[in-house]
């Protein structure tokens, strides 16, 4: 009877460690559940926060996140085929033409990709962003957090579901100006909100106006009085300057992106 234990004891683990692979699948489907909730969430909460939108943008944003995913779906299926069955699905379906053509903006949109890396790595100095650097008419994302949960936020980047702020700017003509594209509090809704810093001081003290004109940076003192440096400090406080008017702000630059690459990450990564 001894010699039937090991074997009894292996069946017993490779049965565990299968229903731990499979717990392991479910958690990555029920984050990618919780993913989509998020952005949902925050879709909403940023047509909302728009005085100017009706009820055809939240049309637009469900029209466009199911679209998203039906296209997400497809591909994950696509990607898991051989490569040879790949090849024989896209020679069926499109003509030589097409798959020339396809193959060809799939290049250049790699290029691109490229290019707009390499340009986000030339907008950090060590741990320091040039507002005055981003081009015009192109965006940065600012992920803004509590002095206290900040290192949490550059460690993780826009991962982090503490974030409490993320702060949307389109960069205009006049360099270091910017046109605030989205101003969201707590955009993942993950942030623990505290009696110090919740959405009602948010609203009261910090939100920035729908397309309004902001110049982001950081506060310093000087002996004619405090000015604004256009130079915005991984982990450090962002202040803004609008309407000539100076903002301390109250909350920590945890990452910053730009055409969806975290600058600080790809300066690092060089």
């Amino acid at each position: 009877m001894s010699a039937l234990h090991p074997p009894t004891k292996k069946v017993a683990l490779k049965g565990r460690r299968q229903d731990e692979l499979a717990g392991s699948d479910t958690r990555g489907e029920d984050a990618q559940y919780l993913d989509l909730a998020r952005e949902i969430q925050r879709e909403v909460t940023r047509v909302a926060a728009d005085d100017s939108s009706g009820p055809e943008a939240l049309d637009a944003v469900f029209d466009g996140i199911t679209q998203r995913e039906r296209q997400r779906v497809l591909r994950a299926t696509f990607d898991r085929l051989p490569v040879a069955d790949q090849w024989a699905v896209l020679e069926r379906v499109f003509a030589d033409d097409e798959l020339a053509e396809a193959l060809a903006g799939a290049r250049a949109a790699r290029v691109e990709a490229a290019r707009r890396r390499s340009l986000a790595t030339t907008l950090v100095h060590g741990d320091h962003l040039d507002t005055l650097a981003v081009p015009a008419g192109e965006r940065v994302v600012l992920g803004l957090f509590r002095e206290a949960d900040v290192r949490a936020g550059i460690t993780r980047g826009p991962a982090a579901a503490n974030c409490v702020r993320r702060l949307g700017l389109e960069a205009t003509a006049d360099a270091g100006a910017f046109q605030v594209i989205e101003d969201v509090f707590n955009p993942n809704g993950g942030y623990f909100v505290t009696p110090q810093y919740d959405e009602a001081f948010w609203r009261g003290h910090d939100r920035l106006p729908a397309h309004g004109l902001v110049r982001p940076g950081s506060v310093v003192a000087t002996g004619d009085g405090p000015v604004l440096e256009p130079v915005l400090h991984l982990g450090g406080r962002v202040d803004v300057e609008t309407d000539g008017e100076l903002r301390e702000g109250h909350l920590h630059l945890g990452f910053a992106l730009y055409a969806d690459v975290d600058v600080f990450s790809a300066r690092r990564e060089e």
